[in-house]
């Protein structure tokens, strides 16, 4: 014997399963903390500092910025500003040399 929903039932019952579906899931998300002041923190596994929040980053004129896609952008790049998530190098050469690139020109 097959049991069937009435046609009247119908709507509300796939109403009701969308909402329990939609509320036993939870939403995936960033790490939930642990940047400091300036929007930055440290990943204890490679013991690089990089940052999340560029606005608030410190930029002393001499750091070079590897971009999360792998580009070393030093201070004269026409990018830096707007690079947000990087790993900061005190020189070019250090930050080509852990497999950075120098940006297409």
């Amino acid at each position: 014997m097959e049991f069937q929903v009435p046609r009247r039932l119908r709507p509300s019952l796939a109403v009701a399963l969308l909402i329990t579906f939609a509320s036993a899931t939870s939403p995936a998300g960033a790490h939930p903390g642990g940047l400091d002041s300036n929007g930055c923190h440290t990943n204890h596994k490679t013991g690089e500092y990089h940052c999340h929040r560029a606005q608030n980053a410190p930029s002393s004129p001499g750091i070079v910025k590897k971009s999360r896609s792998g580009i070393c952008h030093d201070p004269s790049s026409p990018w830096y500003d707007q690079t947000a998530n990087y790993i900061e190098f005190k020189t070019l050469d250090e930050c080509l040399a852990s497999g950075g690139r120098l940006p297409k020109r």
